[in-house]
């Protein structure tokens, strides 16, 4: 085929530039990006920065409790840790009488699984509010661990109590 019509003619190599009216449009389209994605972001965080500190505060409670071996204090502070958290993120008039099985229940519901169970509304009913409560150090260990675990994984969204 070369015989026919001779040697093809090249054009000349275009240069690469960013100087296209496209690479500006796709730049800002870029930076436009960037700044959401970072603005959601500071959201996200700034709505659950509580969520760090109640943890935070339940680990300084945690080893304080721990280290005087006062178990009952540890959870008593823990459940109105809970207490503070759920009325600062809920509605307060609707939780802030609310305890035992109707508590327990109101904070499952919240929780994005069953954390709590019988034995800790037994444990809140009968050992914190008693005087002089005896409270074994695995019970209250367990209390804690799920407090924090509900503190990490509850939801936003509003549960009514039933």
């Amino acid at each position: 085929m070369d015989e026919q019509y001779g040697q093809l003619i090249e054009p000349t190599p275009v240069k690469f530039s960013f100087g296209a009216p496209g690479w500006y449009v796709l730049g800002v389209l870029f930076l436009l990006v960037l700044v959401c994605v970072a603005w959601l972001l500071y959201r996200y965080y700034k709505r659950n920065k509580y969520r760090a500190e109640a943890v935070k505060q339940l680990q300084a409670l945690q080893s304080q409790c721990v280290a005087s071996g006062a178990q009952a204090q540890l959870v008593y502070e823990v459940n109105m840790l809970l207490k503070r958290v759920v009325m600062a993120r809920y509605h307060r008039h609707a939780t802030a009488g609310v305890r035992g099985n109707v508590w327990i229940a109101y904070l499952n519901q919240t929780a994005n699984e069953q954390l709590f169970d019988e034995a800790d509304a037994e444990l809140l009913t009968d050992h914190i509010y008693a005087t002089h409560a005896v409270v074994p150090a695995e019970k209250a260990d367990d209390f804690a661990e799920k407090a924090k675990r509900w503190m990490k994984t509850h939801r936003r969204k509003i549960a009514e109590l039933s």
